[in-house]
């Protein structure tokens, strides 16, 4: 019979572990299972030690997410190949979708590796997403599509990404602001939305619809700031209006 020096039971000799906490078991007879009402349970609740050793910290959680992350991904990859290969006995639909895939592995893993560098993540994704593009074009015997349509709404929705990103990291205190400042940014991208768009139907570039979203934007955004600052500052409304 063996004990656990931790909780004061005992089990059977070929048990490795006790079945309440987890640790190594001795031949010794802990002080603790002879003890009296005042002595034992002991000041620290038990539950808490234990879940205290069995935390997983930060990093292990980020390498754990890692790990699942490109099982998944590694895992549709393979199976893409596989039953395109089976069905056709060749690579032929795979080689759109395979491109996609690793491009949303490096999306969806690569911030648990970069999360304190976003600036190297953001240049790693921004051009991997372009040349994401690219090859889905490339692949059926031109560019043309890339090049008028692909590269400029890419560029153009990246540089308004790193703008809303840059802005953000750059604030103190993050809140309602940090949504004001995406709606003034997905504003902008609608208006080069429009003159992309307005490009390649035609031959000069027309602004219709996109004013009046910029437009419907900036008061919302607007009012995301003041309730924002208003909130975090709590300043009385005396203050505001020296009343």
């Amino acid at each position: 019979m063996v004990f656990c020096a931790r909780c004061g039971v005992s089990f059977k000799d070929s048990a490795r572990s006790c079945p309440l906490c987890g640790s190594v078991p001795s031949a010794e007879k802990p002080a603790a299972s002879n003890a009296g009402a005042l002595d034992f349970p002991r000041d620290r609740p038990f539950l808490e030690e234990v879940l205290e050793e069995q935390e997983v910290s930060k990093q292990q959680r980020e390498y754990i997410y890692f790990e699942i992350v490109s099982i998944i991904f590694g895992s549709a990859l393979f199976i893409t190949l596989v039953t395109d290969f089976l069905t056709s006995r060749s690579i032929t639909w795979s080689r759109y979708s395979s491109p996609a895939i690793v491009w949303g592995f490096l999306a969806f893993g690569m911030p648990a590796i970069l999360r304190k560098r976003p600036w190297i993540l953001f240049a790693v994704l921004a051009p991997s997403l372009m040349l994401l593009l690219f090859l889905i074009d490339a692949m059926n015997g031109h560019i043309g599509w890339f090049l008028f349509w692909g590269l400029p709404l890419s560029g153009w929705a990246i540089a308004c990404v790193a703008g809303a990103v840059g802005i953000t990291l750059s604030i103190r205190k993050r809140g309602l602001n940090v949504i004001g400042v995406v709606l003034l940014f997905a504003a902008l991208f609608c208006v080069g939305l429009e003159v992309v768009i307005s490009l390649n139907l035609g031959s000069h570039p027309v602004l219709a619809w996109s004013p009046i979203v910029a437009l419907s934007a900036l008061p919302a955004a607007g009012m995301l700031f003041y309730l924002h600052y208003r909130i975090v500052r709590q300043a009385p409304l005396k203050k505001l209006f020296r009343v």
